[in-house]
Parts: structure tokens; sequence; C-alpha cells
């Protein structure tokens, strides 16, 4: 197919070439060696879009790729990073979020701005506050989505911004604010912004860069078709350049789902959550992730490896955190997939007793309302395998109480080196009394560095290999997959789902 105007894709380790569609813009992939066709990118290529993703913390963008940015920078060419891919074009992110001093990651320096740590997942509205070949309406409102830690943008003199957000929180915390988040080189070519669907939400932003780059009606329809190819290449690929590949899709006639939740934060539900959707994907199911509030952060690893974009419906509301109702996350992801995982927040019962804002305020609460069978991942680093499951069986009884589904066990971050078989028989024995299985037991794995760890700096290509080795090595996903079974949403008293809970606490114990 001859094409006027191509406009290139960056694929390398960390970035996330479908967590958006771009618009559906793209026509060909730009590798690590920065070449298109045999030839240097800046060549071939009117326009690059670099995605967001790990870059910044992966260090994954080449000196090739970095000398065919500045070349298409210099002779007038379009380039425009998202999030981490703005990062990439800054002068230099501090990734030190909770470092005592800060950890710089140098960019390009295309554009005259400095990145610190600042959190935002919100859904958005922004306002057009200047021109470039990405906004050329001034005043004109957009929406997308932030999902970033890295959002404090410290302007200097030789750029302009062209967007500000008006977002509700940050940091974690309600705290309504404008912020910026996209700027442009003076001549405009150069673009960053932090807000990601721009070009799939706002038929203006796609006008804009149509009349920048010279792109008719008739030519959109040829990029789409090359664009649908580009899509077909790479969506059956687990992660980026990893040469594993799915294998043929498995239909499921209705959507099977598994809520996973845990004793509290830090227990490695991302970690597995992440391992198990890549080796489903790559068994052949159409995978969806969805999380319970509003850090969809914790999807990305998991959408890294699977290659499916965020959705207004991957993230559940509860209380005032989170984008949708459960109703309407179940209605639109089952269109969709075939296999939904959803992450619950923090511990099952976090929120429960929090009476300020409206139902449901827990992951148990909407793992009720749901009515999908749920796993526990429990953790067995800080309290050793006897603590953890002294813990976790108090949890189990707690949650059927409460008319959860449980239906299995993870164990997580376990010393396995005194297991024998009459302690695994005791185990499995303990949970079966209960009607819950013992899916796997993952061992304690010496990777918990800068670069590993959800929320502070993470390396998309490195955590989801070890997620997805882990999972296939120590997690009967066999017996995982019999576990699953369609949603069944019920209407839910969500008062007395409260008093139980507290009439629990004030049992002295939890077996009668």
């Amino acid at each position: 197919m001859s094409l006027r105007h191509r406009i290139g894709l960056l694929y390398i380790p960390g970035a996330l070439p479908c967590f958006e569609n771009f618009g559906n813009l793209p026509t060909d992939l730009v590798y690590a060696d920065a070449k298109v066709d045999n030839k240097p990118a800046s060549e071939v290529l009117d326009m690059l879009i670099i995605p967001g993703g790990s870059l910044v913390e992966s260090q994954s963008v080449t000196p090739d790729v970095k000398r065919e940015i500045v070349k298409m920078a210099d002779c007038g060419k379009f380039v425009l990073g998202i999030c981490s891919g703005f990062q990439i074009l800054s002068k230099h992110t501090d990734v030190g979020r909770l470092s005592t001093i800060p950890i710089i990651r140098e960019g390009i320096g295309l554009l005259d701005v400095e990145f610190k740590p600042l959190i935002c997942t919100d859904q958005v509205k922004a306002t057009v506050v200047d021109t470039s070949f990405l906004t050329q309406e001034i005043g004109k409102d957009v929406q997308g989505f932030h999902c970033h830690t890295y959002g404090q943008i410290n302007l200097q003199k030789n750029v302009k911004p062209i967007l500000v957000s008006h977002v509700n929180q940050i940091n974690y915390k309600r705290n309504p604010q404008d912020l910026l988040s996209g700027v442009s080189n003076k001549q405009g070519n150069i673009v960053g912004v932090l807000i990601h669907s721009l070009l799939d939400n706002n038929p203006t932003v796609l006008e804009s860069i149509m009349k920048s780059v010279d792109i008719n009606q008739t030519e959109l329809l040829k990029i789409r078709e090359a664009n649908s190819n580009l899509l077909s290449k790479i969506k059956n690929e687990i992660g980026v350049s990893t040469g594993i590949y799915s294998n043929c899709q498995i239909k499921q006639r209705t959507p099977l789902f598994l809520m996973f939740t845990a004793l509290g934060s830090g227990s490695g539900k991302t970690f597995i959550v992440s391992g198990i959707a890549g080796a489903l994907k790559k068994r052949g199911f159409r995978v969806g992730i969805i999380k319970v509030a509003g850090d969809i952060r914790d999807t990305v690893p998991a959408l890294y490896l699977i290659k499916e974009p965020i959705k207004e419906y991957s993230s559940i509301k509860i209380g005032e955190s989170g984008w949708l109702p459960l109703d309407q996350v179940v209605e639109q992801s089952t269109k969709n997939h075939d296999f939904l995982l959803v992450e619950g927040a923090m511990s099952a019962f976090t929120g429960l007793l929090n009476e300020n804002y409206q139902r449901p305020m827990s992951t148990v609460e909407v793992a009720v309302a749901l009515g999908a069978p749920s796993i526990v991942i429990a953790a067995c680093d800080q309290d050793g395998l006897e603590g953890a499951l002294i813990n976790t069986l108090n949890y189990l009884r707690t949650m059927k109480k409460l008319g959860i589904n449980v239906k299995g066990v993870i164990l997580n971050k376990l010393y396995i080196s005194y297991i024998t078989d009459e302690i695994k028989l005791i185990m499995k024995t303990a949970f079966s009394q209960l009607g819950v299985e013992l899916l796997g037991m993952v061992p304690r794995l010496s990777f918990e560095r800068r670069g590993m760890i959800p929320e502070v700096e993470i390396r998309y290509e490195d955590f989801g290999s070890e997620a997805m080795k882990a999972v296939e090595h120590h997690i009967d996903l066999e017996l995982l997959v019999k576990t699953a079974s369609p949603a069944q949403l019920t209407q839910v008293d969500y008062d007395a789902i409260t008093a139980e809970f507290r009439k629990i606490l004030t049992h002295s114990n939890l077996n009668e």
C-alpha cells in the first residue's frame, strides 16, 4: 500500500504500544535500531509517536532512537511524546519518589522542562491554552485520562504550555486544581502531553494533526488500514520484543471472572495478577484487567504483557475513587474479553467502616455484588508461613461470613526450603475445610529493587517477565481457570454487610 505520509510508533521494551489507540494513526513500528524499511526513521516518517510506559525507568531508548528523534525535530517533522514519552523528550526526570535524594534520569532535551514526582490517575477535562501541531483551537476543552507517577512539570523558558488539566486528586488525596499537562517547543512541531487517549477521544485533536501533517480523508482511510495491519502484527506478542506469542484464541460464550484480593498492600497482587494475565493471554484467552478504585497504575504491568488499552471500564468506582459503577464495568468489559481479572484495592476490608461516602467503599462490597469467585493472595514474608496461614484462615472465614465467594488461595513471598509434603498436605487440608483450593505457592524472589516495585519505580519488561515466570512455575493455571466463572451481579444491602462485619469484630471467636 502506497502512503503519502507515514507515522511511526516507538516499539521498544518499556513502551506501551497498545495502551491507547493513538487515533489509529501509526502505520509503522520503530524498533531499537531506529530504522523503518531498513532506512533511518527520520528519512521515512512524517511523524513519530513515543508512547507511555516505563521508558524513563527502563532507560531503553537507544542512542540510535535518540539520534533519529533529534533529526526529525531539526527538519521540522512532528514528534509526540505521551506521558513517559513526554519525559523522554524533556531535560530530565526525578524518579526518586520515595528517595531522600533526587534520582535523575536524563532525557533528550528537546522540550525545555523538568519532571518531579506527582501522582495522578484521574479522568480529566483539559483546556487548550496555546497552539501546536496537536492543538489549534485555543480555549477548546478536550478529555482523556492521567496515569502517571512523575507529573510535576517545571517549565523553563524555551517552551510554551499548550494544555492545562482540571484534576480532582493528586498524590492519593482529593485536591482539585489545574495541572499543566502539555507543552510544545516554540516551533510547535515537538509536543509532550501527560494526557492519554487525546487522539482517541477528541476529533479536534485528530483534525489538528491531519491539518498539520497534510492528511486528507482519503489518505486517512489508507492510514487506518495500515494501522489495522500493524495492530494484528503486534497484538499476539506477549510484552514487547519478547518473541513470546499467544496461541490461537479461546472464545468463551460467557466471559469468566476472577476477583483477586489480599491481606493488605504489599502482598504482591499486582505481581501475581500481571503474571496470570500474561500466562492466560499466552494460552489464547482474550484477557481484560479491571482495578477496584482509581489507581489504574496497578493494571499497567498486566496491560504491558497482554497489549490491551485502558478503557473507562478499567476502574470500578468506590466512594469518590474510580471511574465507573460496577454494573457498567461488567456490561462494557464483557463485550471485549472472555476472561476478566479484577484486582482489589489494598485489603478486601479497607474502607468497610468508612461511612463518609456513598457505598460501596471496599473491595469486599464489590466482591459480594460481583458474585464472581475470589482468590486471596497471602504474603508470607512478614509473619512467616505459620503466621501467614493463621492470618489467612481467619481472613477467609471472615470473607465467607460476609458472603464472598472465596474459591482459592495463593501463598506469595514464601520461604519454601523446609516445606515438606506433609506440610503441604496440612495446608491444603486446612484450606479445603473452608471450601478453598490452594492454587499455588510462589517463593520469595530476590528482585525487589528499584525498577521492580509498583508505585515506586518500575520497568515493565523486567517486572512482567518475572511475574509470568513465577506464575507459570508455581501456580496451577489449569485449576485456576476451572475456578473462574461468570459474574453474577446482585443487589447488595451494604448496611447489612457493614453490620455483619461489626458483629464479627466484636465476636471473640471467628470459628463460631
